[in-house]
């Protein structure tokens, strides 16, 4: 254990946003300095609280490890009743469903605080019957700690593998990210934007104020909706209370300088909209629309193209596609990591073993599904 670790600290139950705003500005030093970079927007502030405010139910219940001023570890999560088992007590990370990865965080040099946050949630076992974390990263801060924690015998415990998550490596030693791009999509994109510049007049388009932020999203709302209507689905924007979260989420990203709001306009019409971020280092997208009357011309790549090209002249160390197989993506010289999902149960209460296997066999087919849709 590092000797930062044999320093006095104390556990905080965090219960309500009022509670949790006077941690703010520890809470955002806590993510700048945690040991993974592909979770700190999803563990952001801006975004679990927002997340909150608009999508959370049950109670709020984050735990967090306090040295003086300053938070060692954290696990943003709450507990409500299960959607398949109504009285089951599901204990899940705030900001599930609609985040693409979640973890606990740890302070780099700290990572053994995070056996504290497992410890103060075995020892109180009458508040959860399943604890269900979802979108794990390779890696996780959460499992590794586990991994290594002697837990009671009583609790069951598994981890299954999720969705790939692909991203192109920008190292400005290894030359330009075109370059090991698949040889048929710098052909196609060379091909695209010549002929996009010669027949319309092409702008490219970064919202920058909170005006532009508010069309942009209305947008990206109104194309994603057309996109995958097409296709007999309902977009990841269905919901109203969803898009007033990425509303809000999306003015306080433009605050902190990490929203990438990118549209294509060809003559003056908006043919392609990314919703995407850079943040301390990470850059990727979160979703995506286009007009299908431009489909022909493949705006979504050549908009997906710049927005890569940005993050690697921002400095930006990856550029992530998140979750999703679909085929497109392995064209750009992506690499492959997998998202994973852990289940914790009681194995002596018929309810928690019986909620365990429902949201494991919900999950696997929910995999399935995907998996299937994204071929």
């Amino acid at each position: 254990m590092s000797q930062h670790n044999e320093r006095p600290s104390s556990l905080l139950v965090i219960t309500n946003l009022s509670q949790w705003s006077k941690w703010q500005a520890a809470w955002s030093d806590l993510v700048s300095n945690s040991t993974a970079l592909e979770t700190r927007l999803f563990l952001s502030y801006e975004w679990l609280t927002n997340w909150w405010r608009f999508l959370g139910r049950g109670r709020l219940l984050v735990l967090a490890i306090q040295d003086g001023s300053h938070l060692l570890a954290a696990a943003p999560l709450f507990a409500a009743p299960s959607p398949l088992v109504p009285f089951i007590r599901l204990l899940r990370f705030v900001g599930n469903g609609n985040a693409d990865y979640g973890d606990f965080l740890a302070r780099r040099g700290y990572e053994e605080s995070v056996k504290e946050l497992w410890q103060w949630l075995f020892t109180h076992r009458s508040l959860w019957d399943l604890i269900a974390l979802h979108e794990l990263p390779e890696g996780s801060v959460a499992w590794r700690s586990l991994k290594t924690f002697p837990y009671p015998h009583e609790l069951g415990v598994v981890l299954l593998r999720g969705e790939k998550c692909h991203r192109i490596p920008l190292d400005r030693n290894d030359g330009n990210w075109r370059q090991r791009a698949s040889k048929g999509l710098q052909q196609q994109l060379k091909r695209r934007e010549r002929q996009l510049e010669r027949l319309f007049n092409r702008q490219f388009h970064l919202a920058q104020t909170p005006e532009e932020v508010e069309e942009g999203m209305d947008q990206l709302f109104a194309l994603h909706r057309l996109r995958w209507g097409q296709v007999g689905q309902p977009g990841v924007f269905l919901s109203p209370k969803v898009r007033l979260f990425h509303r809000a989420f999306a003015q306080a990203a433009l605050q902190r300088g990490w929203l990438r709001l990118y549209r294509l306009l060809l003559n003056g019409t908006v043919a392609s909209v990314y919703y995407a971020f850079h943040c301390d280092g990470y850059a990727g997208f979160y979703t995506c629309g286009f007009h299908p009357a431009f489909a022909r011309y493949s705006v979504g790549k050549v908009l997906l193209a710049k927005l890569i090209d940005e993050a690697e002249r921002g400095g930006a160390a990856v550029f992530d596609f998140m979750r999703g197989n679909e085929t497109y993506k392995a064209e750009f010289g992506t690499l492959v990591a997998h998202n994973y999902h852990l289940f914790v149960w009681q194995k002596g209460r018929l309810f928690s073993c019986t909620a365990a296997a429902l949201h494991q066999l919900s999950t696997q087919c929910t995999l399935r599904v995907k998996t299937a849709f994204q071929r």
